[in-house]
């Protein structure tokens, strides 16, 4: 049985909070392309949620570059593959606006967004290095 890495919850939850603040500013700067919440759930629920949704998206991300069917070397080109899973990631949890109560107006708003986090996770990520949790 594996163990569970001590350090993972903490990182998840980082990463949540990181990316519920991403998805929060943007709808609230940019109003006209980014909408929080729906008929189901309040803004602060449907941001959490997405926040969420994309964490998970983000990290199943990171689990594929990990493996031997996508191969990417380099600072640079990691970067970029993040920012095309944190697009992407954007895109899909748009796409179920009815669930995730997050929607945006245009698929480049989701590339803007889609670097922002790449940029967010990448700082908080070398904040994370040398770590140590009880």
């Amino acid at each position: 049985m594996r163990k569970v890495d001590k350090k993972f919850g903490v990182k998840f939850t980082g990463y949540w909070v990181v990316n519920f603040l991403v998805l929060s500013l943007a709808n609230s700067f940019f109003p006209d392309a980014f909408e929080l919440g729906n008929a189901e759930l309040c803004v602060p629920t449907a941001a959490i949620f997405s926040g969420f949704l994309l964490t998970t998206l983000l990290f199943l991300a990171r689990g594929l570059a990990r493996t031997k069917y996508i191969k990417v070397n380099g600072r640079v080109n990691m970067f970029v593959y993040y920012w095309a899973a944190g697009s992407a990631g954007i895109w899909i949890i748009a796409r179920i606006a009815d669930v995730s109560g997050f929607g945006i107006s245009r698929f480049i708003w989701a590339i803007g967004a889609g670097f922002v986090v790449s940029l967010t996770n990448w700082i908080l990520r070398q904040a994370y290095k040398g770590m140590e949790v009880a």
